[in-house]
């Protein structure tokens, strides 16, 4: 039997019994809606730790002193990057010799002490060039009140500190804070600063410890003139850190007396971040497996119920001498086409679910009655994107086709006397 005709028969077969075919198509659609919704959750969430380690902690590759890793704790301001002769921008220009790479950030991270109604409270501060920062950490898109700093203001500094701090201190933009600080030269610094902006990352360690200031501001603050703690380069491909670290290496060995060290985000905190990915890949895909585990029970069940219910249509189809690879067949195209449509409305809905939360985002602070830590930004966003919408269309019509021939060719081996009364 010729399978175009095959074809129309399966197409005549779906349209005779619209009731059960609106059935098998929504349990395929709501099945991949799911996956589709589940995928696009699971990949922004590891984005969105991606992101934050990569944006505060890591970098991809850390430019730091060689002896800085003994005492990193302490976050020591003398052990820092100062160049060659001059200054660290003879760093950074040896580093943008060096193919993949697409940023190098200055970067100055120390602690800080605010005197609080007669209470000390440790701070954290960033000191950062915030032209050179915007294509990776975008301080200035994460304002609520008031403005970014300037570079340059003359008076007192300007200074950046975060929503849950700004609140517990009672402040906001245009105030003056005073912050102590222990130098780089081993001496007790002192300088008052004015609120610009608040800022909120939706990270609560962030938001309720750490402050934000220019270079300029923390070369005066700290007595370091033409130094940075560290250097952090971004590459074009962050899979490619451990190559181009040995290449940096290899770039300061040239140098006499070179003090510094590239250390690619894999071997950082000994391995910390690494493993903490590692972990959390795993964990994702034993979720997302389970879900399609269950996506896939629901479509199998559906299939194999409609054909077991058609036993009798089987028999009478066998008995007027369609054979056992055409009725195959004919179950094949009409699951096909059924799946086909399911598929197209699942991710369709799932799609459009996706791309509404990609906008909005997910307050997972709300959900789950409290701010997440440091690797967790409250606001999750779903990722939205053409491959996750392919990948689950194709699964649902992948599975309901393939799954499809188990309960077919049980029934096409079937006597049509013994298909007819209903027995398998």
């Amino acid at each position: 039997m010729k399978s175009g005709y095959i074809y129309r028969m399966a197409f005549r077969n779906i349209s005779r019994n619209k009731k059960r075919t609106a059935l098998s198509a929504f349990a395929i659609a709501m099945a991949v809606m799911i996956v589709c919704f589940m995928k696009s959750y699971t990949t922004g969430l590891f984005n969105n730790v991606k992101n934050n380690v990569f944006s505060f902690e890591t970098a991809h590759v850390k430019v730091i002193n060689k002896d800085y890793l003994k005492e990193e704790k302490l976050m020591p301001l003398d052990l820092n990057i100062y160049g060659y002769e001059n200054n660290y921008n003879e760093v950074i220009d040896l580093l943008k010799k060096i193919e993949g790479i697409k940023y190098v950030l200055p970067r100055t991270k120390f602690g800080a002490i605010l005197n609080l109604n007669g209470k000390m409270k440790n701070l954290v501060g960033f000191a950062l060039d915030q032209k050179l920062e915007y294509p990776v950490n975008p301080l200035k898109d994460k304002i609520i009140a008031g403005r970014m700093f300037n570079e340059y203001s003359p008076g007192v500094q300007e200074i950046v500190i975060g929503e849950i701090l700004a609140r517990e201190i009672g402040v906001k933009s245009g105030d003056k804070i005073t912050l102590m600080t222990k130098t780089a030269e081993d001496g007790l610094g002192h300088m008052t600063f004015k609120i610009s902006g608040i800022s909120s990352y939706g990270i609560s360690e962030f938001d309720k410890t750490y402050f934000y200031i220019p270079l300029s501001a923390a070369a005066k603050f700290l007595k370091m003139e033409n130094e940075v703690i560290e250097l952090a380069v971004y590459l074009d491909n962050m899979h490619r850190s451990i190559p181009v670290s040995k290449k940096i290496n290899e770039q300061f060995y040239t140098q006499q007396a070179n003090p510094y060290i590239a250390y690619p985000w894999e071997y950082q905190k000994d391995g910390q971040y690494y493993k903490m990915f590692v972990t959390l890949t795993k964990t994702y895909d034993i979720i997302f497996i389970g879900i399609i585990f269950l996506a896939c029970l629901v479509i199998i069940n559906t299939t194999m119920m409609v054909i077991y219910e058609r036993m009798k249509e089987i028999g009478t189809i066998a008995a007027l001498g369609m054979r056992g690879t055409a009725i195959i067949k004919l179950f094949f195209y009409e699951s096909v086409i059924i799946s086909a449509m399911g598929s197209f409305t699942g991710t369709v809905i799932g799609g459009a679910i996706s791309l509404y939360l990609s906008i909005t985002g997910i307050n997972i602070a709300k959900l789950t009655g409290g701010g997440m830590n440091l690797q967790f930004s409250e606001i999750v966003y779903p990722r939205f994107g053409l491959d996750i919408l392919l990948y689950s269309f194709i699964f649902g019509v992948l599975i309901s086709s393939v799954c499809v021939f188990i309960p077919a060719t049980k029934a096409a081996k079937i006597e049509p006397a013994e298909a007819m009364r209903g027995i398998l």
